[in-house]
């Protein structure tokens, strides 16, 4: 028996999969391209990206990922609109090139069934995923940017302000 849920999934799975047939890549060798510096004990650091889907905690999200990565620089930032095929395309070729990557994202609910299937898709490795309900109001844009600390750093994700209207979002990290 299918559920609701279940077939929302199926139908955006089949939107995504139509889309890769049709789009083409423009940019699909800068996903990844953010620098190599190396990390304490020596070796070469894995390349960070970052996936945002146009929240109004995508600015303080980003703040939280540069600040905990101090002499990495700027990171890849990447933001997906809305069901835009050409991006989940592009997104598809980088994770299937063979070059490492570590990726953190904020992203709402569908984008994040459509990414996460990707990424399992690609035999990236899932370290955390979490769905959050984010109150709007001034304790959001710190919670986000704590968000994209913790998840720099592997350390707990911090608990999201709690209120009515909340906005509904999946973090994630994981590598490639």
């Amino acid at each position: 028996m299918t559920t609701p849920s279940s077939d929302r999934r199926d139908v955006l799975k089949g939107l995504m999969a139509a889309g890769l047939l049709v789009s083409t890549p423009s940019w699909a060798r800068s996903l990844w391209a953010t620098g190599d510096a190396p990390t304490a004990a020596g070796a070469p650091a894995l390349a960070v990206s970052t996936l945002v889907s146009g929240s109004a905690l995508d600015s303080a999200f980003l703040a939280g990922v540069n600040s905990a990565l101090p002499g990495h620089g700027a990171t890849a930032t990447h933001q997906l609109n809305q069901l835009d095929a050409g991006l989940y395309q592009q997104l598809n070729a980088q994770l299937n090139d063979g070059e490492p990557g570590l990726l953190v994202a904020l992203l709402d609910d569908a984008s994040a069934v459509l990414v996460l299937d990707l990424l399992r898709s690609a035999g990236a490795q899932v370290l955390s995923v979490q769905h959050h309900q984010v109150a709007q109001g001034s304790d959001a844009a710190a919670w986000a940017q704590a968000l994209g600390q913790s998840l720099m750093s592997d350390r707990a994700l911090p608990q999201a302000p709690q209120g009515n209207g909340a906005l509904s979002c999946v973090s994630l990290r994981c590598v490639i």
